[in-house]
């Protein structure tokens, strides 16, 4: 089958999770992609149609329903259509021989309507051998915050590729179950910069101080210019999370290791949020 020009070809990998992960960094970025493969059809449809045309329309056709689906889902028009998260299930299901890229969106759909009816197809799709897949799913789970998704994902913190690994401990960051705690703690000391960092944010949200020497390297400009394939704005976002998360955790005991960001920093953006952190003590 020829491949249409239509597709994005960049990895959802590259894309959405090279370093840390937000829930609304992955929507924009994911709706972003879109925009890369052209003008979006842009007529009034419903629920329903968006969902036909996944079914059953072209690629190309399916992406644009997804697309439509997800700002129907953000106008609020989900709450018309109370069986929508089993029938997103139904179709995600049935989509194992399309794209995988459309399944993958899809993933992150579900995680946007908040109809916890998902989980479980979300949960199997930790198992999908596609790394893509894997990380889609998880990042949806993040979204919906089902305490039941929670040894799912622990379990995904075992994965052997890295970005399953440090999307799976943003993700228990973001479902805050107690559960977590142990795991986080372990991978403080996982060999790869990037895992372990997302290990750090996730436990910091926690209130718990074992995550402050990780978040203390994270500080350290020079220590993230060591990490390979790191860009400039991802080196930016890892410092901002980092200060503010050791802000809250080290208190005014962790003030001189702000001041010198705030004062020296090349980042505009990084010595403004050392700043606003340093002006709360």
């Amino acid at each position: 089958m020829t491949e249409s020009n239509d597709i994005p070809k960049e990895s959802p990998r590259t894309i959405l999770f090279q370093f840390v992960i937000f829930p609304l960094g992955i929507v924009v970025i994911a709706v972003g992609v879109f925009f890369l493969f052209g003008r979006l059809a842009s007529n009034e449809a419903s629920i329903p149609s968006y969902l036909s045309d996944i079914r059953g329309g072209s690629d190309h056709r399916k992406f644009q329903a997804a697309y439509e689906l997800s700002k129907s889902i953000k106008r609020g028009e989900a709450k018309q259509y109370p069986n929508l998260g089993p029938e997103l299930v139904s179709i995600y299901r049935g989509a194992k021989d399309d794209d995988p890229r459309i399944r993958q969106y899809l993933a992150l759909v579900m995680g946007k309507i908040g109809d916890r009816r998902v989980t479980p197809a979300l949960i199997e799709a930790l198992q999908e051998p596609l790394v893509e897949t894997r990380i889609y799913a998880l990042a949806a789970l993040a979204e919906l915050r089902d305490p039941r998704s929670v040894p799912a994902v622990i379990a995904a913190t075992r994965d052997q590729e890295k970005d399953v690994r440090k999307t799976a401990f943003f993700t228990l960051g973001e479902l805050g179950d107690p559960r977590a705690v142990p795991v986080l703690v372990g991978a403080l000391d996982d060999q790869t910069a990037d895992v372990r960092f997302n290990a750090a944010l996730a436990l910091s949200r926690f209130n718990d101080k074992r995550a402050l020497p990780v978040l203390r390297e994270m500080l350290d400009r020079s220590r993230l210019d060591r990490v390979a394939g790191m860009r400039p704005d991802q080196k930016d976002d890892a410092l901002s999370a980092a200060i503010s998360a050791w802000a809250r955790l080290a208190g005014v005991e962790g003030a001189a290791e702000l001041k010198p960001i705030a004062e020296n920093d090349p980042s505009m953006r990084v010595r403004s949020v050392a700043k606003s952190a340093l002006s709360q003590f």
